[in-house]
């Protein structure tokens, strides 16, 4: 990255490239907490700058945990509505700038008929997406979906070194299944 400069002005005041400033999301008015340091200054962002957003397309999951606090919870299982989504779509177009969304939560992203189109809408308007799953429902036809529509990064949640291990956490899961899957995947994108 090439060295940037600010510059004081007159009054004492910082002035910021312009380009730091739509990358942070600095708006004229933002206020910035400012913490000296032995021969620096670190400027925080914003409160009020909304840095990255996990989004929860479902609260289902396809397997059953042993670690997971969905077993204590007794709450309704479903799905994220297009509604839904698309005021997430125009909040995010008001805030006007890319940022860091993971797609993640206490369900099974791919469990969800549309997250593939949702992590293509988000990619269109410029954001960086992510994804954490349980790969259980990885298989080749989502795995192309989700490259096509330009996934930044998967996460593929793993507990247990072993198929015995594995299964004794994720009921439901097969380890050899999901490493499968995760190789498949990585071939696909290359």
């Amino acid at each position: 990255m090439k060295t940037q400069w600010a510059e004081v002005d007159e009054n004492g005041r910082l002035i910021l490239p312009p380009e730091f400033a739509q990358q942070f999301g600095l708006t004229p008015g933002a206020r910035l907490r400012i913490e000296p340091e032995s021969n620096t200054i670190r400027l925080h962002r914003p409160v009020t700058h909304l840095a990255k957003l996990y989004i929860e397309t479902t609260n289902h999951c396809n397997i059953d945990c042993a670690t997971c606090m969905r077993s204590s919870w007794n709450v309704e299982m479903g799905l994220m509505s297009d509604e839904t989504f698309d005021q997430i779509l125009h909040s995010l177009d008001a805030i006007g700038q890319p940022m860091d969304i993971t797609f993640m939560g206490i369900g099974e992203p791919l469990a969800h008929p549309r997250t593939v189109d949702m992590i293509a809408q988000l990619k269109a308007l410029g954001h960086r997406v992510e994804m954490v799953t349980n790969g259980t429902l990885l298989n080749e036809k989502r795995a192309e979906g989700l490259i096509a529509a330009g996934l930044d990064v998967l996460w593929v949640s793993i507990d247990g070194a072993t198929p015995e291990n594995f299964g004794d956490i994720r009921l439901g899961a097969y380890l050899p299944q999901i490493l499968d899957n995760i190789r498949q995947f990585s071939r696909l994108r290359r």
